[in-house]
């Protein structure tokens, strides 16, 4: 391994039988310096409301751009928070949109976007609908560019014609053979549950949402949505009757009825169920004049699955809803 300098740039050049693989350690000041001029001033307005990013307030994570066989990539994962500010009729509004994992291989439709303002209200909820219907569109748009971006304004400094490449000092060269057998991988062992009892224990589970009925419904039911809440691209749901579902590759089912934003019902089962074995779910949605009442019922558990099941309602599907849809509080 050899250190060069270039133009003050520490770039760290790794030797692997006869290979070049760089590592340039500027690249996250310089991502974040691309981050401020392409997001910052970034503003929408809409029916009464405006909002705009004021400041990169986290950038957190690892951007490398590298090249390998005369061909130039971009790799990162970034953890990413974007301060805003904005007005309501004449409210000012303060807050942020979190996006947990800005990375080379994630798709257009896969980026999260959390959503916080200060003190939040009924009377703040517009800002939220501006900020995903109009905002969150105009950074995907901007996010999709920073790949072909950083790679374009790195490729001189990390780009070595192909002529050039042969041969190295061998007091920088460290060869490193690969060819031992790898390692057998494991299944991990589960942990083993000891239950009790008959599968006749109910649970009912209920929690408010600042958003409608319709919206709610939504999110529990389209693909695209359901993919951002359970931070899964390979969560899948068929929205309809019979229509499958499968979350995280543990939860899975069918759905069994829809009333349009009034209830879905569901045949719900997880990997440690017996063979065969579903629950029965009903979710009900109650508008009221500011928010919607989500009422989850369930039956056909068994104890320790009841509180188990419970808790994860809350911890898996609510808070994650309001977290990326900016619908409600996270208590």
């Amino acid at each position: 391994m050899t250190t060069n300098w270039k133009n003050g740039l520490r770039k760290t050049v790794f030797h692997v039988n006869n290979r070049k693989f760089y590592n340039n350690n500027n690249n996250n000041n310089r991502a974040k310096e691309y981050f401020k001029k392409t997001f910052v001033g970034l503003k929408e307005e809409a029916n009464g409301c405006s909002v705009e990013i004021t400041e990169i307030k986290k950038f957190n994570g690892d951007v490398d751009v590298d090249q390998r066989k005369g061909k130039v990539f971009a790799i990162y994962d970034v953890d990413c928070d974007f301060a805003i500010k904005g007005k309501v009729n004449d409210i000012d509004i303060k807050g942020k949109i979190n996006i947990p994992e800005i990375a080379h291989d994630t798709e257009e439709d896969e980026y999260v976007f959390d959503i916080t303002i200060e003190n939040d209200n009924s009377e703040k909820r517009p800002i939220k609908d501006l900020i995903r219907k109009n905002l969150v569109p105009a950074i995907k748009s901007k996010l999709v560019n920073f790949q072909g971006d950083l790679i374009k304004a790195n490729t001189g400094d990390v780009y070595i014609p192909p002529e050039k490449m042969t041969g190295h000092p061998t007091n920088t060269t460290t060869n490193i053979v690969l060819n031992k057998k790898p390692a057998e991988k494991k299944e991990p062992k589960q942990k083993e549950i000891v239950s009790l009892g008959s599968w006749n224990k109910s649970i009912t589970v209920k929690d408010e949402f600042f958003t409608s009925a319709h919206e709610l419904y939504d999110i529990f039911l389209n693909p695209d949505k359901v993919r951002a809440w359970t931070r899964s691209g390979a969560s899948i749901i068929e929205p309809k009757e019979n229509g499958k579902f499968e979350f995280w590759g543990n939860v899975s089912g069918y759905i069994t009825k829809l009333v349009p934003d009034e209830s879905i019902s569901l045949k719900w089962r997880i990997k440690e169920f017996p063979e065969n074995h579903y629950t029965d779910v009903t979710l009900n949605f109650v508008q009221e004049s500011d928010r919607v009442v989500l009422n989850v019922k369930q039956s056909g558990l068994k104890i320790p699955y009841d509180e188990q099941v419970k808790s994860n309602w809350v911890n898996y599907y609510f808070n994650p809803i309001k977290t990326t849809f900016g619908v409600g509080l996270v208590l």
